[in-house]
């Protein structure tokens, strides 16, 4: 028995009745049941697993190829019956036999080439999807890797950073001891400065008032010239004591001056080591500084490459 084939009008009008038939029937093996029926009995066409799936497009395609079996076998039951009802002539049972037998073997034939292909098709599939499957395995440890690889990164960037951090601290801290170094060794130097200021308006003090004395006694002994000769050796007498006194004037006016001189001296002394400390201070200051810059663009090329590593 040879089946027919579809013109367009009449697959449009299947798929039609298909629609019709999933509303009678929600059951998945129901609906396939019926559409087997509708395409054999109506529109006289060999109902196919592959072709019943392509209407219903419900569940697995075992269901289909479970449903096209059914058929043909309760078909074959309904074969056996109506050739074994009592009363049919003997030649026209014969040629029922022999027309179903036919078309059973052909239905057969057919289901086994649908069945084979159906295979191929899913052996086709399975070494394709088995094939994409070993390549997302193997996209996925490829990225499982590099986020591994990102990690470390990240944790080797996050370890450098509070490294940084550590050191920028100390630099902070370092950096605001020698600032406090600095204001103190400038107070320092201001109470140094006006300590020597005031050691000069005494030692100018002191001199101004030894000139004093001088001319004082140089006074009292122009005063004795002019005395009589009477008290020539008395007041002779008292130019000696008074020639002594401004001898011990003198030494004592030349042992202050050299005292101040020698002091003068230290404090210039002092002075100079001050300002060699504070070359020397404003010389470590800017190399923190500069420490601390360096320090602050690594700081800022971590923080660059932080968004790449994400």
């Amino acid at each position: 028995m040879k089946m027919m084939s579809l013109t367009h009008t009449d697959e449009i009008k299947l798929v039609q009745d298909v629609e019709n038939l999933r509303v009678q029937f929600p059951q998945t093996k129901e609906l396939y049941r019926e559409v087997c029926r509708l395409m054999f009995f109506r529109y006289g066409i060999q109902p196919t697993a592959n072709k019943l799936y392509q209407l219903v497009r419900k569940g697995t395609m075992a269901t289909p190829t479970q449903a096209v079996n059914s058929f043909w076998s309760e078909l074959r039951e309904k074969r056996r019956v109506d050739i074994e009802q009592p009363g049919l002539p003997e030649s026209l049972r014969e040629f029922a036999g022999e027309a179903l037998s036919t078309l059973w073997k052909g239905a057969l034939e057919v289901a086994k080439q649908n069945y084979q292909t159906n295979q191929f098709e899913i052996d086709g599939k399975q070494h394709t999807n088995k094939h994409e499957l070993e390549q997302y395995k193997s996209q996925l440890k490829h990225l499982e890797e590099r986020y591994a690889l990102q990690q470390r990164e990240l944790e080797h960037a996050k370890k450098q950073l509070q490294e940084d951090e550590k050191r920028r601290l100390i630099d902070s801290q370092l950096l605001a001891t020698q600032k406090e170094t600095v204001v103190t060794l400038q107070n320092e130097k201001a109470t140094l400065e006006t300590s020597l200021k005031s050691m000069s308006h005494e030692y100018t003090a002191k001199i101004h008032k030894l000139h004093a004395a001088m001319k004082l006694a140089d006074d009292r002994y122009k005063k004795l010239e002019s005395k009589s000769v009477m008290e020539l050796d008395r007041e002779r007498q008292r130019v000696y004591k008074l020639e002594s006194e401004i001898a011990e004037l003198k030494k004592a006016l030349l042992k202050e001056h050299a005292a101040t001189k020698s002091q003068t001296a230290k404090n210039q002394k002092l002075v100079n080591e001050l300002r060699e400390n504070i070359s020397l201070i404003k010389g470590q200051l800017k190399d923190s500084q500069r420490q601390q810059l360096v320090a602050s663009n690594k700081l800022k090329q971590i923080e660059r490459k932080k968004p790449l590593l994400k």
